[in-house]
């Protein structure tokens, strides 16, 4: 067994959200399995991570597995809406698609109409550029490296989207305010957060335009598989999907992540993906949604931020945590 693997292994050892195999069992349908003597038993097509088990171990689930993050079939009332310029991060009925699909970007799937109602197209002189996600009637959250050297009047955010070739004009919204965070730094990806202002109110209790939940502060989703959606590049290189994609992906702990990708990871990161790769967000998702399902509700962990490559083995996809901006998000909204 070479350094790296003894070194992996000794930092999941270390991470208390490694020590459990119950979300191996019982969200993956999985077993674990001794990596010295047991990998063998994990057949082709099946996933073998590096999480959710004991020392020496790896959780063999699947290919179809996705630990239990089905959208809902049922649609909430459309009387419980928001219905004004949305004071509160989230409205009630937040996280609660009326469209389930298939669920099974790199290694994902296209996803059904309305299955991700809260993704957001973000448009550059008509073009997509970056994915975002509607958090009330009015107001975007993305990431701040999107407007990285570019003109902000030339920007449009298309709701309810989902194939990004035909886009309607009552879909696209004129971006009446676009703040990045005061201390985002583009060298360390550090603080990669944005708000966009829509320039009118949007109906969010439509089948296809709907709110994500924000997390709860501090809320933890280690051991939970979620899902990044986004019209990104299906392969390293490649060209960017006419059609929404999604993948589930692991959230892997900060320390795993912080041995993986170095320096550049911060508390205020959240990691997402499997240690073989095969699977992530891409070119052209960046912005996009990394949602969890927790008590029947789509919550945003995550925000598209950045990464080595596509879905390269040991390189998980970093993205911003939103947990950690819940302030940032409402003093901001409040002040503009």
């Amino acid at each position: 067994m070479d350094l790296f693997y003894v070194s992996l292994l000794l930092a999941i050892a270390a991470s208390p959200a490694f020590s459990q195999s119950t979300v191996c069992q019982y969200n993956l349908h999985g077993t674990c399995v001794n990596l010295l003597t047991g990998t063998s038993h994990c057949g082709a097509g099946n996933h073998l991570v590096l999480s959710y088990c004991g020392f020496l171990e790896a959780c063999c689930y699947g290919a179809h597995q996705t630990a239990a993050t089905s959208a809902p079939t049922h649609a909430p009332s459309h009387g419980s809406g928001s219905s004004g310029s949305g004071s509160h991060l989230s409205s009630g009925t937040c996280g609660l698609p009326a469209v389930s699909g298939n669920h099974k970007i790199v290694g994902g799937t296209t996803a059904t109409h309305g299955e991700y109602p809260w993704q957001v197209s973000l448009r550059y002189g008509g073009h997509h550029m970056c994915g975002g996600t509607l958090i009330d009637n009015q107001w975007v959250v993305t990431a701040a490296h999107c407007f990285q050297d570019t003109s902000r009047s030339h920007w449009t955010v298309a709701v309810g989207v989902q194939d990004r070739g035909h886009v309607y004009t009552s879909q696209v919204h004129t971006a009446i305010n676009i703040i990045t965070h005061e201390y985002y730094d583009h060298s360390r990806n550090h603080n990669d957060i944005a708000l966009i202002k829509l320039d009118k109110p949007v109906d969010t209790t439509t089948t296809y335009v709907r709110t994500a939940c924000l997390p709860d502060p501090n809320e933890d989703f280690d051991n939970n598989v979620c899902t990044a959606t986004g019209w990104g590049a299906t392969h390293e290189g490649g060209q960017g999907s006419r059609y929404l994609r999604e993948v589930d992906v692991p959230i892997i702990s900060n320390n795993m992540c912080h041995y993986y990708m170095g320096n550049t990871v911060y508390s205020s990161n959240i990691c997402a993906g499997f240690s073989e790769g095969g699977k992530d967000a891409c070119q052209g998702d960046s912005g996009g949604p990394l949602t969890c399902k927790k008590n029947g509700q789509w919550k945003l962990a995550g925000i598209t931020s950045w990464g080595y490559g596509c879905a390269q083995r040991h390189a998980p996809g970093v993205y911003t945590r939103v947990s950690s901006f819940l302030y940032w998000i409402q003093t901001t909204k409040n002040s503009h």
